[in-house]
């Protein structure tokens, strides 16, 4: 029939290295993390508004500071974002 398979892990040793330059420590607001979840929350669901509609439904309902918000959106959109769009817009939730 078939032989045993081996599976090996191999640990992967990260190193951090300090950035050229020391830009000035942001401090993020704990709740633009919650509402990115729930903005992909929303979206997931079958009769959902268009994205704008829920971000700025989601700043309304969570009393955000919109420029603030939209900022950190714009800035980590790319890297935040469009994995949970994915998800949302995909069967993974």
């Amino acid at each position: 029939m078939g032989g045993a398979r081996t599976v090996t892990a191999r640990r992967r040793r990260v190193v951090a290295t300090a950035p050229a330059t020391k830009a000035e420590p942001v401090d993020i607001d704990p709740a633009f993390h919650r509402a990115i979840l729930k903005i992909a929350l929303e979206l997931k669901k079958p009769s959902a508004k268009g994205y704008d509609a829920i971000v700025e439904q989601a700043i309304q309902k969570m009393r955000l500071d919109p420029v603030a918000f939209r900022r950190y959106l714009g800035e980590n959109g790319a890297r935040n974002m469009s994995l949970l769009l994915a998800t949302a817009r995909g069967s993974g939730l």
